[in-house]
């Protein structure tokens, strides 16, 4: 059995607890019915000496409230122990509203002890893997507990990160699955969830859960292996019996069937227990400088990172993709790197590592290199987890399969700005798996993300410039690779020396231009012979290599006027939508990409015929445009 933290509270306290939590929860009436379910298990959590959370400071064991929607009775206990100073009771019920600092759903950072921005359900459970990892590669002993609504866990994702958390071994997690029998208006069986969570090489019990005293002795006992608790639970637990257990309680419920209590007594006597026997409790709820978040930890500078990576010589044609990942972690190496892989890793470049330090696992904490399985959206909250206990991931795919991880980008890792390094590999044309594996659309789609900063290298020297800008921003970025092998026109010391905050380089400069060729990636080099074969017709060409459509999109008009003078034609070359650099090109651009879907087979040279992406195709478009 593990040992309680602190004193265990008498019987009669931790249920007076938990009717302080449940008045809050129909006081606050949002999602009344999944919060009213969950508060004696909030209740154990936080104050039954089972964990740490009602511990001043940091670096104890963490919650992941994945069930978002039904946040009430987790904010209830997170304002009594001084979460939001300065609030009263009343105050924190009308959180969600307009200009009120707690939102709706929980947001990272927004309130000490958010872990993980949820609403989008099903990642949570992935998240918390990423949180648990990073915690056993410290060497800490601290637990990491998910807490799932049964709703959700009808999301395949919770069960790619069941397979995961068994396959790592990790036994420091510990999932607590409300089983109230509602899937907002769908009844679910609440027998099914011990039995799939054990098929999944998981520790999985069910209890009683209103039963403080069963929940707590699962949360103490020790086990070889993840744990689930599925506690069955009623939706609406004290609500009017015209309604408790009510299969539509998925918002909010009308005033006549709340309780007729007396919410502040029944608040004031929750408080009196816990200001008893947490005596920072009360000092923190009434001080202006009550509990805060903790600031995030600073990364070394690009210099910094730099001063260790070896770049290539000039003229070296290296497939970025099969190099970039293997040079980075062996040059990184002694950082708090992990470098995943959540299919073909041998395409990452990383298996050389991976073969010295071997794949992390329980047994291995120190490996770098994580073999994640054929999982990408498991793969991707899994990362932002980590990023949030202070790893360095770096997530290699091909760009086609980060179609399946957009919500989990935009969710787990931009939108709470974790600082997650996602690279994308066979961008364009090339790969001969065909429309399986295509990007078509998948650039312009991370590209809608706000808040993740986008990069695109065609050589291997541009590749670990932007790799190390990524990493020393601290900020959530993808990196797009090409499939084939691309000249390296300048070493890494000269990339170095230029300045990248506008995200984009003049490669060929002409003083007075007739036309501006705005190309990226593997492109560049078609946009340098065109620019010859044009000046061959009497046409100058200026040729700008775009490394990042987010910082160009962000130059204001004389800024951009330095690489598009106004008046000049301008003309994108992309092997992506031409949407993508053509939107930067302002009125009477013309832009040229691939528009269509399905372009597959091979020689890749056909492929780019096919696209109209050869040089003397390209010439013979642009001449006309120009005549």
């Amino acid at each position: 059995m593990r040992t309680c933290f602190r004193r265990q509270l008498a019987p009669k306290d931790l249920p007076t607890i938990a009717q302080g939590l449940r008045a809050f929860v129909f006081a606050a009436n949002k999602h009344p019915g999944g919060a009213s379910s969950m508060t004696e298990a909030i209740t154990a959590l936080y104050f039954s000496g089972a964990t740490t959370f009602a511990e001043p400071g940091t670096g104890g064991d963490r919650l992941i409230y994945s069930k978002g929607h039904a946040a009430a009775g987790w904010y209830a206990a997170l304002w009594m122990l001084g979460a939001m100073p300065g609030m009263t009771w009343q105050d924190a019920v009308g959180f969600g509203q307009v200009g009120h600092p707690v939102p709706r759903m929980p947001v990272r950072g927004s309130v000490p002890g958010v872990e993980m921005s949820t609403g989008s359900l099903g990642q949570g459970l992935s998240f918390g893997a990423g949180r648990a990892l990073a915690d056993r590669r410290d060497g800490l002993s601290t637990r990491t507990f998910v807490v799932l609504g049964d709703g959700e866990c009808t999301e395949g994702q919770v069960w790619e990160a069941a397979q995961t958390a068994s396959r790592l071994g990790l036994r420091n997690l510990v999932a607590l699955v409300d089983a109230n029998g509602s899937g907002s208006v769908i009844k679910l069986d609440r027998t099914q969830w011990a039995q799939k969570f054990n098929a999944s090489g998981w520790r999985a019990v069910d209890v009683d859960g209103h039963d403080i005293g069963a929940i707590t002795r699962e949360l103490l006992t020790e086990t070889d292996r993840p744990t689930a608790i599925i506690l069955d639970t009623v939706k609406g637990r004290g609500l009017d019996a015209e309604v408790e257990g009510s299969n539509s309680l998925s918002a909010e419920v009308e005033e006549r069937h709340l309780p007729d209590w007396d919410t502040g007594a029944l608040i004031d006597a929750a408080l009196a227990v816990v200001d008893r026997h947490h005596s920072h409790a009360v000092q923190a709820r009434t001080s202006v400088g009550g509990r805060r978040a903790a600031a995030p930890a600073v990364r070394p500078s690009r210099a910094k990172l730099l001063s260790g990576i070896a770049g290539h010589p000039k003229g070296a044609e290296v497939v970025a993709k099969k190099a970039l990942g293997g040079d980075l972690a062996q040059e990184l190496a002694g950082l708090p790197m992990l470098w995943m892989a959540p299919d073909a890793i041998r395409n990452s470049g990383l298996l050389p590592r991976m073969d010295k330090t071997g794949s992390w696992h329980w047994d291995t904490p120190s490996a770098d290199v994580l073999q994640c399985a054929i999982a990408e959206q498991d793969a991707a909250s899994l990362a932002a987890g980590a990023a949030s206990a202070g790893l360095w991931p770096v997530l290699c795919s091909m760009e086609g399969f980060y179609w399946r991880m957009l919500d989990q980008i935009r969710q787990s890792i931009a939108y709470p700005q974790l600082p997650v390094l996602l690279v994308g590999t066979s961008g364009g044309l090339g790969d001969l798996l065909g429309p399986m594996v295509q990007s078509d659309g998948c650039l312009m789609a991370l590209g809608a993300i706000p808040g993740l900063e986008m990069f695109e290298a065609a050589d291997i020297n541009t590749a670990k410039l932007l790799a190390v800008e990524a990493l020393a921003s601290n900020r959530p970025a993808y990196l797009r690779l090409p499939h084939e092998a691309v000249t390296a026109r300048h070493t890494l010391p000269e990339l170095a020396s230029r300045p990248t905050n506008a995200g984009a380089w003049t490669l060929a400069e002409a003083t007075d231009p007739d036309v501006v060729l705005v190309a990226a990636g593997a492109l560049r080099e078609q946009a340098l012979a065109t620019a010859e074969r044009l000046h061959a017709h009497s046409y100058t060409a200026r040729v700008v290599e775009v490394f990042s459509t987010t910082r160009f999109a962000r130059l204001d008009a004389d800024q951009r006027a330095q690489f598009l003078p106004p008046g000049v034609r301008a003309v994108s070359i992309h092997n992506a939508p031409s949407r993508v650099l053509g939107s930067l090109l302002g009125d009477g651009g013309m832009a040229i990409g691939v528009d269509t879907y399905g372009i597959a087979g091979s020689p890749q040279t056909a492929l780019y015929e096919a696209a109209g992406l050869t040089t003397d195709a390209l010439t013979d478009r642009i001449l006309k445009e120009l005549a």
